[in-house]
C-alpha cells in the first residue's frame, strides 16, 4: 500500500493550497509502486514515481483534444433530431398518408389542409419539445456534481497562490481531463475511467454496469510502474497533438515535467513555443475534415480507435481500474484519470443503456391511449366508408369523408399537450426550489401515496450539537471527548455532521477555554498543540455494515501508537474486551472531569492518562448497564456514539478491519439534532394529501420515535433491522405496510422495504441524500434528493430539492397532481368527444342522403378544437382533486369515454332533425340547402366541443362553482369567435364552401347549447353517483 509523503489536512476547504512552495521535486507527493527490475537485479526494489499534477495549460490542451467530460448521448440536443422526432410521430404519419390519399382522389384543398395540420402539429411539437429539453437541461445545470482534484495551478480568486503551487480543489465533473489526479471517498461517483494509484479499503459498487449488488474491492497501482506508463501515454497524446487553428490561444507554453523514475529513463519532447509538431496524431486529416463539416450541423462523432470498450472485452473486475458511473461505497483512493466522456466504457455503452430503459406506468398509459384511438378509428372508419358508399353511390366522396373522419378521430395534439404540461410543471416546480431531472417523475409525484424519508436534515434541523461526553458512570469525562476529536480530526473518509460537531465543540469549548480560565492561562497555548502531537499512520474508513471507523495514530513525543475507534455503541462493544471505570468522581471539575485520581488541572495539551487499575474487563453486567444508558439517552432524543481505544506495542504500515479488536471502551458522546419547526406543519399537510409518511433511518428507534412525537407524526409501530433479517418478501411486505419507523436499517434493507411497499400496489417516493440511500432512491417510483447530497444520491434521484424541506415536497406533490390532472383532461376530452362524434357520423351516414359535413369541414373543426386545447397546461385543478392521490387507470378512461361520449350525439341528432324538418333539407339535389346543413352542423359541433372543455375539466358546475384559468377561457372565446365568423368572411366562406346562417338557427343554437349544458351536468351527477370519482 502506498501513501502520500505528507497528508492533506482533513479540514481542507473547497480549494486547499498545499504549502510545498519551493520544496524540491523529490518531496512532492509520491506513489510507491512495487516493481520487478528488468536490469538483472540492479534496479531498486521499489520504483518511486513522482506524478506531477496537471498545470493550467495542460488542462486547457487536454480539454481541446478530448472535450468536456460528458456523455453526448444524454446531453446532446440537436435541432434536426428534435425536428425529426416531432415529424415522425405516428399521428403525423397517418395525417400525411390521409393527405396523399385525399389529393389522389382529387380533393387538393382537403389534402392541403391535412398537410397544413401536419406542419402546424410538427412545428408546435418541435417548439414545445425544444423548450422542454432546454428547460430540463437548464434545470439540471443548477445541480452540479463536484469532484476533488489536485492540480499545479490555482484558481483566479485565490490571489495568494502562484501557478507553481499544488492545489487541491473541487471542480465540476465535466471539467475533469485525462491525467488529472482525483481523490475519491465514500459517496463519490467515479467521474471517468480511472486507474487507482493508492487506496485504503476501497470498495466500489459497479451495479450500474454489471447489475451486481455487492461492491468489489479495488487496489492501488500494480507492478512495473504501470501508472507512469499510463500517465506518460496520456500526456504524450496531448503533448503531440496540434490544436486546430483558432480553437485555443495559449500565450506561454509550459514544459511538461518529466517524472523522476529511478532505474528507468524516459524523454518527453516539450511543447514547442511555435506550436510544436503540427501533426494531429489523434485523428487523421480526413477524419478531422469530416468532423468539422458535421460539426457545422451540430453533429458530433466519436471514433474509437480500438475495441477496448466492447462489453465482451472489458474486464470490469480489474482490481486496479474503476469505471465511470460506478460509485464508492467505502474507503478512500487517489486515482489517475485515463478516459473521459464518450471515450469511457460507460460512454460507449450509453446508447445501448438508454435503449434498454423501461417505460414507466405513465409512458405505457399514454402509449396505450394512442392505441385506443387507433383501434377506435380502425373500427369506425370502414363502416362509415361502406355505409356512405352504398347509400350515396359515390365511393370517391365516401372515401374522402371516411378519411376525414379518420383525421377527426386522430388526437394529433396528444404529444404536444403532454410535453407542454410536463414542461410547465417542471418550470413551476423549479420556482418552488424543486429541480425535475426526469419529467415523468412529475406524474409519479402526483400518484405517490407513500413517502419514505430519512430523519436527519428532513425531520430535524441537520445542525448536530455535541451535548455530553460521558464515562461509565454517566458523568462528564474529557477522555472520550479527546479520543473522539482525534478520530474525527484525522479521518479523511466520509465526514458527517457528527464529526463536525465533535471538532467544533472541542475547538471552541475546550481549546478556546472561554469558561475555564481558572485552570490556568498557560493551558491555552498548550491546548492548541494537542492535535499536532499526533501523526496518522493509517485509517479504516466508515462503512454502513460495521457502522464504525478507526484511525491509527502515533504520539510524536513518546512514539506511542494507539488505535482509536468510534461508532454505534453495539458495534463498538463488539470489538472491546475492557472498559475504563473511574474510581472517584470530582464534581468540582464539572465538564472537564478526569478519569484519573488526584488530578486538579486536566492537561489539555496531551491525552488524559488512565490508571491501569481503572481498566476493567468488559463483563455482561457492564454491557447491560451501557445498553440501558444508551436507551435512556435515546428516549431523550439524543444520538449516542461510543469511543474506544487501545495502545499498540508494534506498529505496521497497514491496518484492516481484523485489527479492530481487544479494545478498551472509553465512554460515550451524545448529540442532539432538534426537530425542524417547519416539520410538524409539513407532515400535517402531507398527511392531509392522502400520503402516508414512513421514516427509514440508520439511527436508533428511540431517537426517531422521540422526533416523530415532537413533530406530530403518528407512529403505528417500530421496526428494526433485526425484525427484517431472514424474512421473505411476503413477511417484509406485511411488516412494511404496518410500520411507521424503520430504524437501524442497512442500505439493502431500505431498498427491500420500498420494494415490499411497491409489491403492495403502493406508489412510493423516497427522500434521501446519503450513499446508503442510493439503492432506495433507484428502487422508489420517484426518488427525491437534495443538491447537497452525495454524488451517487443525486444521480440516482428523479427530483432534486434545492432546500431539504418537507414543505417543498408537499408543494411538489400538489404540482404533480395538477400536471397529472391537466394531462388527463386532454385525454378524456379528446377520447369522449371523438367517441360521441362517431355515433353522430354513423347516424348521419345511415339516415342522410348527403354528407352531413364536407371533409374540409371536419379537418378545420378538428384543428380549431386542438388549438383551443393547447392552453390546458395552464389550467388549474379543483382542491378536492388535489387532496387525493391518483393512479393511471386505462379502464377508468375507457369507462369515461363510453359513459360521457354519446351525450353530444343527442344534440347532433337534434340539429339534423331541425335542419331536416324546419329547413326541409332532405335531398342532395338541394345544393344550397346541403351547404346550409353542413355549415350549421360545423358551427354547432365546434361550439359544443368548446363547451366540452369547460364541462369535463371539473365535476363541478362550470362558470358557477368552478372557473377555468384565464388562458383557457381566452382561447375558448377566440376559437368561438373564429367559428362564428368563418361563414361571414368571404375568403373563408368560399374556400370552405359555407353560407351565412339565418338568425333562427342562432336561436336554436343557444337553446341547443344550453340544453347540452344541463344534460351533461345531469350525466355528470349520475356518473359521480355511480363511480364515486370523476377522473
Amino acid at each position: 500500500m502506498a501513501h502520500h509523503s505528507r497528508p492533506f489536512s482533513p479540514l481542507s476547504p473547497r480549494v486547499h493550497p498545499i504549502n510545498y512552495g519551493a520544496i524540491p521535486s523529490t518531496f512532492l507527493p509520491t506513489f510507491t509502486i512495487e516493481s520487478h527490475s528488468s536490469n538483472g537485479g540492479n534496479g531498486n526494489e521499489n520504483d518511486v514515481i513522482i506524478i506531477q499534477p496537471l498545470s493550467d495549460e495542460q488542462v486547457r490542451r487536454a480539454t481541446v483534444v478530448h472535450g468536456k467530460n460528458k456523455i453526448a448521448v444524454k446531453n446532446d440536443q440537436v435541432w434536426y433530431k428534435v425536428l425529426f422526432h416531432a415529424l415522425s410521430h405516428p399521428f403525423n404519419i397517418l395525417l400525411a398518408i390521409l393527405g396523399i390519399a385525399t389529393i389522389l382522389t382529387g380533393d387538393n384543398q382537403g389534402g392541403s389542409v391535412m398537410f397544413i395540420m401536419v406542419l402546424l402539429s410538427t412545428m408546435l411539437r418541435f417548439w414545445q419539445e425544444w423548450k422542454a429539453a432546454a428547460a430540463a437541461q437548464s434545470l439540471k445545470s443548477m445541480v452540479k456534481t463536484l469532484v476533488r482534484v489536485t492540480r499545479l495551478y490555482s484558481c483566479s480568486e485565490i490571489h495568494d497562490l502562484t501557478p507553481s503551487e499544488v492545489v487541491r480543489m473541487d471542480i465540476p465533473t465535466e471539467d475533469v481531463v485525462p491525467g488529472d489526479l482525483v481523490h475519491l471517498s465514500a459517496g463519490d461517483l467515479v467521474p471517468a475511467d480511472v486507474r487507482v494509484l493508492e487506496s485504503k479499503d476501497l470498495f466500489v459498487s459497479q451495479a450500474t454496469l454489471t447489475g451486481e449488488a455487492m461492491p468489489v474491492e479495488k487496489f492501488g497501482a500494480s507492478s512495473d510502474a504501470m501508472v507512469a506508463w499510463r500517465q506518460r501515454d496520456v500526456r504524450d497524446k496531448v503533448a503531440n497533438s496540434t490544436i486546430p487553428s483558432g480553437a485555443l490561444s495559449i500565450p506561454v507554453p509550459v514544459e511538461i515535467p518529466d517524472m523522476n523514475i529511478p532505474s528507468r529513463s524516459y524523454s518527453v519532447t516539450p511543447l514547442d513555443a511555435a506550436g510544436g509538431d503540427h501533426r494531429f496524431s489523434m485523428i487523421s486529416f480526413m477524419e478531422a475534415v469530416k468532423r468539422s463539416v458535421l460539426a457545422c450541423f451540430g453533429i458530433r462523432r466519436f471514433k474509437f480507435e480500438s475495441n477496448a470498450h466492447k462489453q465482451t472485452e472489458v474486464n470490469l473486475g480489474h482490481p486496479n481500474i474503476c469505471f465511470m458511473g460506478t460509485s464508492v461505497v467505502s474507503g478512500t483512493a487517489t486515482v489517475l484519470v485515463e478516459k473521459i466522456g464518450s471515450e469511457t466504457y460507460f460512454g460507449a455503452m450509453a446508447k445501448e443503456l438508454s435503449k434498454r430503459r423501461p417505460e414507466n406506468a405513465f409512458q405505457l398509459g399514454v402509449r396505450n391511449i394512442s392505441w385506443v384511438f387507433f383501434a377506435l378509428m380502425a373500427l369506425m372508419v370502414p363502416p362509415v366508408l361502406l355505409i356512405n358508399g352504398l347509400t350515396h353511390q359515390s365511393w370517391t366522396d365516401a372515401a374522402l369523408f371516411a378519411l376525414s373522419v379518420a383525421v377527426g378521430l386522430t388526437p394529433e395534439m396528444l404529444p404536444v399537450i403532454v410535453n407542454s404540461t410536463l414542461a410547465r410543471g417542471a418550470y413551476l416546480m423549479s420556482k418552488k426550489r424543486c429541480i425535475v431531472k426526469n419529467l415523468d417523475a412529475i406524474i409519479n409525484l402526483g400518484s405517490m401515496d407513500v413517502l419514505c424519508t430519512d430523519k436527519t436534515g428532513t425531520l430535524t434541523e441537520n445542525k448536530v450539537a455535541l451535548i455530553h461526553h460521558l464515562d461509565f458512570h454517566g458523568e462528564s469525562s474529557i477522555l472520550p471527548l479527546q479520543l473522539a476529536f482525534l478520530n474525527s480530526h484525522f479521518q479523511t473518509g466520509l465526514r458527517n455532521l457528527l464529526d463536525t460537531a465533535v471538532i467544533e465543540y472541542f475547538m471552541k469549548t475546550v481549546m478556546g477555554l472561554p469558561t475555564h480560565q481558572k485552570l490556568g492561562p498557560h493551558l491555552t497555548s498548550d491546548a492548541v498543540t494537542f492535535a499536532s502531537r499526533y501523526q496518522k499512520i493509517d485509517e479504516i474508513p466508515f462503512d454502513f455494515v460495521r457502522r464504525r471507523m478507526s484511525v491509527v495514530l502515533k504520539n510524536t513525543l513518546d512514539n506511542q501508537a494507539m488505535f482509536v475507534s468510534k461508532g454505534a455503541i453495539v458495534e463498538i462493544l463488539r470489538i472491546c474486551t475492557h472498559i475504563v471505570v473511574p474510581r472517584h468522581r470530582n464534581p468540582d471539575l464539572g465538564d472537564l472531569q478526569m478519569a484519573t485520581e488526584g488530578q486538579t488541572e486536566p492537561p489539555l495539551d496531551r491525552l488524559v492518562g488512565v490508571a491501569s487499575d481503572t481498566i476493567k474487563p468488559l463483563t455482561p453486567d457492564k454491557i447491560a448497564r451501557l445498553v440501558d444508558m444508551d436507551k435512556e439517552l435515546n428516549h431523550d432524543g439524543l444520538r449516542v456514539v461510543a469511543v474506544a481505544y487501545c495502545e499498540l506495542d508494534m506498529v505496521k504500515s497497514n491496518y484492516g478491519i481484523s485489527d479492530e479488536c481487544n479494545m478498551v471502551f472509553a465512554g460515550l458522546i451524545t448529540f442532539l439534532d432538534p426537530p425542524k419547526e417547519s416539520a410538524g406543519p409539513a407532515i400535517k399537510e402531507i398527511l392531509s394529501l392522502g400520503v402516508e409518511v414512513k421514516v427509514l433511518t440508520g439511527d436508533s428507534a428511540a431517537v426517531c420515535r422521540k422526533v416523530c412525537q415532537e413533530i406530530g407524526l403518528p407512529v403505528k409501530s417500530v421496526v428494526t433491522t433485526d425484525d427484517l433479517v431472514g424474512r421473505d418478501d411476503e413477511h417484509i411486505a406485511s411488516i412494511a405496510h404496518e410500520a411507521t419507523i424503520f430504524a437501524r436499517l442497512t442500505p439493502v434493507q431500505k431498498s427491500q422495504v420500498i420494494g415490499a411497499l411497491k409489491q403492495s400496489d403502493r406508489v412510493v417516493g423516497f427522500l434521501g441524500d446519503g450513499i446508503n440511500d442510493a439503492s432506495a432512491l433507484t428502487e422508489a417510483d420517484v426518488g427525491i434528493s437534495v443538491d447537497t447530497a452525495t454524488d451517487i444520491a443525486k444521480e440516482s434521484a428523479d427530483v432534486i430539492l434545492l432546500e431539504k424541506s418537507l414543505n417543498v415536497v408537499a408543494e411538489s406533490i400538489l404540482m404533480g397532481r395538477t400536471t397529472y390532472g391537466n394531462t388527463l383532461k386532454y385525454i378524456v376530452m379528446g377520447i369522449s368527444s371523438n367517441f360521441g362524434n362517431v355515433f353522430s357520423i354513423l347516424v348521419a351516414s345511415l339516415w342522410l342522403p348527403f354528407l352531413p359535413m364536407l371533409p374540409i369541414h371536419i379537418l378545420i373543426q378538428n384543428m380549431l378544437y386542438d388549438l383551443s386545447q393547447t392552453t390546458i397546461p395552464w389550467d388549474k385543478m379543483d382542491n378536492e382533486f388535489l387532496r387525493v392521490p391518483h393512479r393511471w387507470n386505462i379502464w377508468m378512461i375507457l369507462r369515461f369515454m363510453v359513459f360521457m361520449g354519446p351525450w353530444s350525439s343527442i344534440f347532433d341528432i337534434t340539429t339534423f332533425l331541425f335542419m331536416w324538418f324546419y329547413f326541409h333539407i332532405q335531398s342532395p339535389s338541394n345544393t344550397a340547402g346541403v351547404t346550409l346543413f353542413q355549415t350549421a352542423w360545423f358551427t354547432e359541433g365546434a361550439l359544443t366541443q368548446l363547451l366540452v372543455i369547460h364541462i369535463i375539466r371539473s365535476p363541478k358546475i362550470p362558470f358557477v362553482q368552478t372557473i377555468a384559468a384565464r388562458p383557457v377561457i381566452v382561447s375558448s372565446l377566440i376559437i368561438s369567435v373564429v367559428v362564428l365568423a368563418l361563414p361571414y368572411i368571404s375568403v373563408f366562406r368560399d374556400s370552405l364552401t359555407m353560407v351565412e346562417l339565418p338568425a333562427i338557427f342562432y336561436a336554436y343554437l343557444v337553446t341547443a347549447l344550453s340544453s347540452y349544458f344541463i344534460v351533461t351536468q345531469f350525466a355528470k351527477t349520475m356518473y359521480l353517483h355511480t363511480y364515486k370519482t370523476w377522473f
